[in-house]
């Protein structure tokens, strides 16, 4: 598949890539008022809008920086996030405090969270972390324990939502529609993965099984 959707040979345009260049037209379309002044200024050129075109220019130009801020953030947390799935451990945090930070990003809550991270082949670790959790995926939390990939070298992690899900079982949330569209097959087999990886004990696997068995 090419970074045009068609298949063949040709270079590709990674996951991260894609996010970043989405991420930074983004930006560029929310200050597009900069362009705007200036195309006014060139177009009609009529006396005194000499302050179009330096308007133009500095609201183009910090649009410009700040795209590529966020476009390098963007890219660099995709790649640490595929590099996390490829190489990481898959371990189980117990949720330990959940907290409301009153900030959103992208309309989704920022949320401070206390976390007790074990894995196979790690020490065990305690962290206090702030994660952007949907809105859909917070009753989650409150099962008190999350499936998360571990980096084995530095203790960075992420959470696994969807193995998560398959441990604990659906779990709607008022008014929004669930995200539980995964097949009976696709939970059992990310339960078997868990289980063989050392994340769930024989009789957290027995019991998680047992409610995803019962859900037929």
């Amino acid at each position: 598949m090419t970074m045009f959707g068609e298949s063949g040979a040709g270079p590709q345009a990674s996951a991260p890539l894609l996010r970043a260049v989405g991420s930074f037209m983004f930006v560029m379309l929310c200050g597009i008022v900069g362009p705007i002044f200036l195309v006014c200024y060139f177009l009609f050129d009529l006396p005194g809008t000499e302050w179009m075109l330096w308007t133009g220019i500095g609201i183009t130009l910090l649009d410009v920086l700040f795209g590529i801020v966020v476009a390098t953030v963007t890219y660099t947390g995709g790649v640490r996030s595929e590099q996390l799935r490829a190489t990481g451990v898959r371990g189980v945090a117990e949720v330990t405090s959940v907290e409301q930070t009153g900030v959103e990003i992208n309309n989704q809550p920022l949320m401070s969270l206390g976390l007790r991270i074990s894995a196979p082949g790690l020490v065990p670790f305690e962290v206090n972390t702030r994660k952007v959790v949907p809105i859909f995926r917070q009753p989650a939390l409150y099962q008190r324990r999350l499936v998360v990939l571990v980096d084995p070298v530095n203790q960075s992690f992420e959470i696994d939502w969807d193995a998560t899900q398959s441990m604990v079982g659906p779990i709607p949330s008022p008014g929004m529609a669930s995200s539980g569209s995964r097949t009976v097959a696709d939970r059992l087999s990310s339960l078997d993965d868990l289980h063989q990886s050392g994340a769930l004990t024989d009789d957290e696997y027995r019991r998680a099984r047992e409610r995803i068995v019962d859900q037929l």
